[in-house]
């Protein structure tokens, strides 16, 4: 058996970090290196300090994780403000959760979505760019760069090859 070299996120659940410091970096002019290893340091210390970190590495972030960190460090620094359009929504509708995106996007200013999903045995957190009737561009911390629509739903005992998303899940950030 040939050994496969893991990479990021092989054996780490930073996914959710990685989402928030990309989208603020998507909506932030000018935001460096150097200002994103701060706020990644800023993020995990925040973690560290609200569950156990060991456990955090490896199982990563949840939604309120992420509410609370751009509740309490985006903000200190960055002109970003952040909705949860679904958080307290049930039932709502594939078409309904597409329209909430489409109409962010169709807005003026800088805009993007963090979005979280399950395929096949592991969840996911990425940042969606921009938004066609078929395609979510992302800019991802696994390098995914298109997740087709017609490939997701909400039912989390789909077909294999599907991306089961979550409405509660979404955040929807723009410039402040």
């Amino acid at each position: 058996m040939r050994l496969i070299p893991y990479e990021q996120g092989n054996l780490d659940g930073f996914c959710g970090i990685y989402s928030v410091i990309n989208a603020t970096r998507l909506i932030v002019n000018g935001m460096g290196e150097e200002e994103a290893i701060d706020l990644f340091i800023d993020c995990l210390k925040y973690v560290g300090k609200k569950k156990n970190f060991g456990e955090a590495c490896v199982k990563g972030v949840n939604r309120e994780d992420i509410w609370k960190i751009f509740g309490k460090i985006v903000p200190a620094k960055y002109a970003v403000h952040v909705k949860r359009p679904f958080y307290r929504t049930k039932g709502v509708s594939f078409d309904d959760f597409f329209n909430v995106l489409r109409e962010h996007f169709g807005q003026e200013g800088k805009r993007v979505a963090i979005i979280c999903f399950y395929h096949e045995d592991w969840d996911h957190w990425t940042v969606v760019k921009a938004l066609t009737m078929k395609r979510m561009m992302l800019f991802d911390s696994c390098n995914m760069k298109i997740l087709d629509i017609s490939q997701c739903t909400f039912e989390k005992k789909a077909k294999w090859k599907s991306y089961c998303l979550n409405p509660r899940n979404t955040f929807l950030l723009t410039e402040k």
